[in-house]
């Protein structure tokens, strides 16, 4: 039996699924991509214990801050388009005994959603796995003032500044 495994984001789907989460809310664009150039900073300099790809779970406090819920991301998941060709290609491999994968970092309720498009089975899904709508009750009012703080401090910063965003 022959397999093939794709990843979400790229080969399957063109959106940037954490990207377009962030823009649901407002400057939740330029968080982005702060975060996501500091994301890349801390894999360049190999600093220990962390993992390049971690920007899922460092725009997790602004979702919640911003009542971002798993509705939403479902939601934008059901707009998403494909990439153009994949859905013949994935029927086609199908048809032609081929066992479908899709192994990525993409939330959830994201990736569950693309991949049923496709008709790729839950279960042949590896992909983050992201209760987002209990982290809310986890956050108390000290919390959320730091964390508009912390998004203000955010919003000084450009994504071409390194010496700032380090």
């Amino acid at each position: 039996m022959n397999f093939i495994c794709f990843d979400l984001e790229g080969p399957l789907s063109p959106q940037d699924n954490a990207y377009e989460l962030m823009k649901l809310f407002p400057n939740g664009d330029r968080i982005f991509e702060v975060i996501s150039r500091y994301d890349d900073l801390l894999t360049l300099e190999e600093r220990e214990d962390y993992e390049p790809g971690d920007t899922l779970a460092l725009i997790v406090p602004f979702l919640v801050l911003h009542n971002i819920s798993e509705a939403d991301i479902a939601s934008l998941a059901s707009k998403a388009s494909l990439t153009g060709g994949v859905a013949k290609l994935v029927s086609w491999l199908e048809y032609s005994g081929w066992k479908v994968f899709c192994i990525s970092t993409s939330y959830e309720q994201y990736a569950i959603h693309i991949t049923q498009k496709l008709g790729i089975y839950a279960h042949n899904v590896a992909c983050t796995s992201f209760p987002l709508d209990k982290f809310r009750i986890t956050l108390c009012k000290e919390d959320d003032a730091l964390l508009k703080q912390t998004e203000q401090d955010i919003l000084t910063m450009s994504p071409v500044d390194d010496d700032k965003i380090k």
